[in-house]
């Protein structure tokens, strides 16, 4: 299986709905504006390169994806499934 990267993140959460609401270099911020939820990711490294994701960020989208019930089962598995959604 691929590493998640962050491109690939963001662009799964603009289709579930998220609209990026990000006001700095530093940040990246996702709202999806129907259920409230707001995601947060630091990109203190350099933006312009795409990265592996941090474990600790594909563990609190998980779980606030699940708490919304926007994904069901593990984000690692959605890569291979995309392209049914």
């Amino acid at each position: 299986m691929a590493q998640i990267t962050y491109e690939w993140l963001f662009g799964y959460l603009r289709r579930l709905g998220f609209e990026e609401t990000s006001q700095s270099d530093f940040e990246r911020v996702f709202e999806h504006s129907e259920r409230g939820t707001l995601l947060a990711f630091s990109m203190l490294d350099d933006a312009a390169e795409d990265r592996p994701v941090r474990g600790a960020d594909i563990s609190s989208v998980e779980f606030r994806l699940h708490q919304e019930g926007l994904l069901s089962g593990r984000l690692a598995d959605v890569p291979a499934r995309l392209s049914e959604i």
